[in-house]
């Protein structure tokens, strides 16, 4: 079984079980539309990354249909998508997609997920990395009530 450690970049957080939120805004995001989040600068070169999305749906959306994330990245030459610097809208057409979260046919809900960067189909984080949202249901999301949040990771090698 492998272990993970939970690191904390030194002086961004007062207790290591805290979470650094992604600058992303998602409030009322469009149907099909699709939103990235700043991109960090992962300075220490840590290669993965837990990364915890909470949505909120806004009119009830059909049951089974899906909210994706992606992974984006950036070696300052190429970005996944061509994903720019900072919040903004982009268009995925080439992103590792990390999972989705779905959904039932309920108004005002808050649906989770939990994705972990560190699989051998997704790779190394890099020196930059950022994430994008998918609205793939048939309604905008609401207003208020999103988050998005990351956590670096280190395999252990204890067994």
């Amino acid at each position: 079984m492998v272990k993970y450690h939970r690191i904390v970049p030194i002086g961004q957080f007062s207790s290591p079980a805290e979470e650094e939120p992604f600058i992303i805004t998602l409030a009322s995001l469009g149907i099909g539309s699709a939103r990235q989040s700043d991109m960090i600068e992962n300075y220490e070169d840590y290669p993965a990354v837990w990364i915890s999305v909470l949505i909120k749906s806004g009119t009830a959306p059909s049951a089974g249909r899906v909210y994706k994330v992606y992974l984006l990245r950036d070696t300052g030459n190429v970005a996944d998508d061509n994903a720019g610097g900072s919040d903004a809208a982009i268009t995925i057409e080439n992103a590792p997609l990390l999972g989705v979260i779905g959904v039932t046919n309920t108004a005002n809900k808050n649906f989770y997920g939990i994705f972990y960067t560190g699989t051998k189909d997704i790779g190394p984080l890099g020196h930059r990395w950022g994430i994008a949202i998918k609205n793939d249901t048939d309604q905008a999301l609401n207003a208020s009530g999103h988050y998005a949040g990351y956590t670096y990771a280190i395999p252990s090698t204890d067994e």
